[in-house]
């Protein structure tokens, strides 16, 4: 006989050869619930965290996460505030000059966004996939790169040449100010197959100084990348300079951000009633083995069995079965996440032409495990605990 006394009832409860084919359909119910809700948990959270990170690789690579400057978006490099240099967050911080602009080419004209790119300084834009053309951005040509979407509106190509007009930032001197328009020769496109495709434009700095007239060391800003987009507050970054201003991508890609936020409360409350089922799916096959098994429960107390192994005779049984269930609904997710075929071809059943994106974290599904395992465990408590209050002389006193 196994010892300790208390796993080794608890196994034969859960499972021997002399059950009857009630209590093995009973049995077999809770652990196909156990793992079904294992299953849809770790799926969810894996389909959440996909869309996640598709949303990082091509929204949050190509934007910059925060951008400081003023309220005149004109301010002095040296005014840069190095105490967020010290922050952890922080991954990396590149000075810009930005200016939207007319964008005029023989055949039509559009609003666009000029970006500066410095010399010898390919990481900030290694991303476009434009390292063959960005050593045509030098400081004597006046070269332009843009996106391709921007491009097919201008209905320009490589070699082209477009006009970029600067419109007086104020009203009142709309008519009295000169226009200042300047041609350039298109020497690259890129297409990241994102937003910034049909609106940007990357010039050389010191030929967007002249252009834009501005004096040497200023510049419209910095741009900061995190390490972390979705766990930063931006108060965190805030300083007590009043002149500075703190732009986060939560603002300027706020309809995402929204969608991001409501799928994880929705992610949540799925979690919670996955939870609260396999809770009352433990409740119920415990309480049926306990109330079939009160008088077995009364002999044990009546041979010296105190209450606390009486109780882990049962919280054995309930573990069991959510531990059993937990391993098949995390072997069953995994076989479904690494074939995504599978997902996608019952996603597509209802969504036509739709790639679903999957990421799995391990530290997730091990959380899922324990918290369900946990759940199960307490779980058993109150029925256990409802039947060992009686004293066996009460309850065999109905036999």
């Amino acid at each position: 006989m196994y010892k300790p006394i208390y796993i080794f009832i608890g196994f034969r409860y859960f499972w021997n050869s002399h059950l009857t084919n009630f209590k093995k359909i009973i049995t077999i119910l809770s652990i196909i619930g156990v793992s079904i809700g294992t299953a849809s948990i770790i799926i969810t959270m894996s389909l959440a965290n996909g869309f996640q990170s598709e949303f990082k690789k091509n929204i949050l690579s190509f934007i910059p996460h925060l951008i400081i400057t003023n309220n005149s978006y004109y301010i002095n490099e040296s005014k840069f505030p190095k105490n967020i240099l010290k922050l952890k967050n922080i991954q990396k911080v590149s000075g810009f000059i930005s200016n939207k602009v007319l964008v005029q080419s023989k055949k039509n004209i559009t609003i666009g966004e000029i970006i500066t790119f410095k010399e010898k300084n390919y990481n900030t834009f290694k991303t476009y996939n434009i390292k063959n053309y960005l050593y045509t951005l030098n400081s004597k040509e006046k070269n332009i790169i843009l996106g391709k979407k921007l491009a097919e509106k201008l209905n320009v190509n490589i070699n082209d040449s477009i006009k970029l007009i600067i419109l007086p930032n104020n009203k009142k001197n709309f008519l009295k100010k000169k226009i200042n328009a300047q041609l350039f020769k298109i020497t690259g496109l890129f297409n990241t197959k994102n937003d910034i495709d049909g609106y940007q434009m990357l010039i050389n700095t010191e030929i967007a100084l002249n252009f834009l007239n501005y004096d040497k060391n200023y510049v419209t800003g910095w741009r900061v990348w995190l390490r972390d987009p979705f766990s930063f507050n931006i108060n965190t970054f805030k300083i007590k300079e009043n002149n500075l201003i703190f732009l986060d991508w939560k603002k300027q890609q706020g309809e995402f951000f929204k969608a991001i936020q409501i799928e994880k409360y929705i992610m949540f409350l799925f979690f919670i009633l996955i939870l609260l089922i396999v809770g009352i799916n433990i409740v119920i096959t415990l309480t049926v083995n306990i109330i079939e098994k009160q008088n077995i429960i009364a002999i044990l107390q009546t041979q010296g069995l105190c209450r606390k192994k009486i109780m882990l005779i049962f919280v054995t049984l309930g573990a069991s079965t959510t531990i059993i269930g937990n391993f098949l609904g995390t072997l069953i997710s995994f076989i479904l996440i690494f074939q995504g075929k599978i997902i996608n071809f019952l996603i597509n059943t209802l969504f036509s032409n739709v790639s679903v994106p999957i990421k799995i974290f391990p530290i997730q599904t091990l959380i899922v495990n324990i918290v369900f395992t946990l759940i199960s465990i307490l779980s058993t408590l109150y029925p256990i605990w409802s039947i060992t209050k009686s004293t066996p002389s009460k309850i065999l006193s109905y036999e």
